[in-house]
């Protein structure tokens, strides 16, 4: 065997070393990326339901009828009745 044979054979050998290195690599890391895409969609699963509680809570806190409850039960408002108006109209027979 020549030495440019033998040159072409090492470097060869060590491309396809180098190169099954960095398929281990990239297995890793597209594992390691799976993983994380994961997590993610379990805490933006999770937001959905949190963001779903809190604009419940706000639309309950903020309706007439708890508004009406805390200006009765804080402030001590009370509801007034409405009135009754009579008109007399006086006949003339």
């Amino acid at each position: 065997m020549s030495y440019a044979q033998s040159i072409i054979l090492s470097t060869l050998l060590f491309s396809s070393c180098f190169l099954a290195l960095e398929k281990i690599k990239l297995a890793f890391e597209i594992n390691r990326l799976h993983g994380n895409n994961q997590n993610l969609l379990i805490e933006y699963a999770n937001f959905k339901d949190l963001n779903l509680k809190l604009v419940t809570q706000f639309h309950t806190e903020n309706s007439p009828a708890s508004i009406e409850k805390d200006s009765k039960e804080k402030l001590g408002m009370v509801k007034k009745r409405a009135q009754t108006i009579l008109i007399k109209i006086n006949e003339k027979d």
